[in-house]
C-alpha cells in the first residue's frame, strides 16, 4: 500500500498529518479528513515548493505551473476550514491537546497557525530525493479539480488507516 501512496504527490504529507497513534480513541471522519486535506492543499504545496524548488528543473512541470497550482489549491480552501478544525480537534484529543481550548480560539488566530504548521510539516516531511516523484504525481493528478484531489488523498488516508488498524489487530491476535 505504501508504494502507491508515494506516487500520489501530497498523500504522504496528509498521511503524516493524519497519522493516529495505535491507541487512538477517535479518528476524524472521512469527510473531516477530506476537508482538512482540501483546506491544507495550499500550505502543503507551499511546503513542497520550499523543499523542492532547488531540486526540480527550472523548466519542469512545477516551475511552469506553480502559480496556477497555487491559485487552484487556494480557491475554495477556506470553505473547508470548519471541518478541518473539527478534524484537528478530534486528533488533538488523542495527542493531549485540549479540544475546548482549540474550540475557544478565534479562527483568525488558529487558521494561520495551522497553515504554518502544515507548510512546515510538508517542507520537513518531503525529502529532496522525493521531489521529482512528487512533481510527477502532481502532474498526474493536476487534471482533477482540487476537491477531487482532496477526496482522493482523503480516501487514501482512510484506506491506510484501515490497513494499519487491520495490521495492528492481526499482530495482537498473533501474539
Amino acid at each position: 500500500m505504501k508504494a502507491p501512496l508515494t506516487c500520489t504527490a501530497l498523500a504522504p504529507l496528509a498521511l503524516a498529518f493524519f497519522a493516529l497513534p495505535a491507541n487512538a480513541q477517535a479518528a476524524p471522519s472521512g469527510p473531516e479528513i477530506e476537508s482538512a486535506v482540501r483546506f491544507g492543499l495550499p500550505a502543503l504545496f507551499n511546503g513542497f515548493q520550499a523543499t523542492c524548488s532547488a531540486q526540480l528543473a527550472p523548466d519542469g512541470y512545477v516551475a511552469r505551473n506553480a502559480d496556477r497550482l497555487v491559485a487552484k489549491f487556494a480557491e475554495g480552501a477556506d470553505a473547508h476550514w470548519p471541518a478541518a478544525k473539527a478534524a484537528l480537534s478530534t486528533m488533538g484529543n488523542d495527542q493531549g491537546v485540549d479540544s475546548a481550548m482549540l474550540a475557544e480560539m478565534p479562527d483568525d488566530a488558529l487558521k494561520p497557525f495551522v497553515t504554518a504548521l502544515l507548510q512546515q510539516m510538508a517542507a520537513s516531511e518531503i525529502k529532496p530525493t522525493q521531489c521529482v516523484d512528487v512533481e510527477r504525481g502532481l502532474e498526474l493528478i493536476d487534471p482533477l479539480p482540487a476537491d477531487n484531489i482532496a477526496g482522493l488523498i482523503g480516501f487514501m488516508v482512510e484506506m491506510a488507516e484501515r490497513d494499519g488498524n487491520s495490521a495492528d489487530a492481526a499482530g495482537v491476535a498473533g501474539e
